[in-house]
């Protein structure tokens, strides 16, 4: 199966939704919380507003009106088409470009996936978010995945539930031994085994998920 055509046809679908403009109620609440922002108020006067003030400011064109209300939805199928195109990313590790196009039609083409986001639903950020997660540690990218973990937490808090999983996947077999050459007598057993646990890799995927997720929400939250 030819990767452009399914493309097309993923793309083909998610204007077809849109051009049927029905909106979901959220996205209504984002946009009014952008409005707020463009006033130069809190995106929290909206009431009902329950998320990151990121996700108003994202959303700031469609305060412009016209067909800039439909902005979100078009950046939220987007997300939709990037997360198919790092599933086959993902897939293409083991399986052949035909095979792995294949398995990603299941969200590509799949009517409720791009319905969710084509509505206005704020959902298809985070699935890119978690999918791109997935891609940086498979690539061993224990910065780049500490990163996308810390944001998408603060963008939305259930993504950190892969926060376990990850750190135990990222162990000598995956990552290779964090001891080199000999041990150092000196050094006590308690202190061996704690560097064994807590590898470069480990080290660097809690610092930086820890680090962004503290910068973004200090930066969403100062007066």
């Amino acid at each position: 199966m030819r990767t452009t055509l399914v493309f097309a046809a993923a793309i083909l679908l998610r204007l077809a939704l849109l051009y049927f403009g029905y909106t979901d109620v959220d996205y209504l609440v984002f946009t009014d919380a952008a409005r707020y922002i463009a006033r130069g108020g809190s995106p929290y006067e909206r009431a009902t507003y329950r998320y990151t003030p990121l996700l108003a400011w994202l959303l700031y064109p469609t305060t412009l009106g016209g067909l800039w209300f439909e902005y979100g939805k078009i950046l939220f199928s987007a997300a939709d088409l990037l997360t198919g195109w790092l599933i086959i990313r993902i897939l293409r590790r083991r399986l052949s470009q035909e095979k792995a196009t294949s398995y990603a039609c299941i969200w590509l083409l799949n009517p409720i996936v791009a319905s969710i986001s084509a509505r206005g639903s704020s959902e298809g950020l985070v699935c890119l978010l978690t999918v791109a997660l997935l891609w940086a540690t498979l690539q061993r990218r224990f910065g780049l995945a500490g990163g996308l973990l810390g944001f998408a937490v603060h963008f939305k808090i259930y993504p950190f539930i892969y926060a376990a999983s990850i750190f135990c996947w990222a162990d000598a077999t995956h990552v290779g031994s964090v001891m080199s050459g000999r041990k150092d007598r000196d050094r006590p057993v308690w202190l061996e085994k704690a560097m064994a646990v807590f590898n470069p890799a480990r080290r660097r995927l809690t610092a930086v998920s820890a680090l962004i997720f503290i910068l973004f929400n200090a930066a969403m939250t100062r007066p």
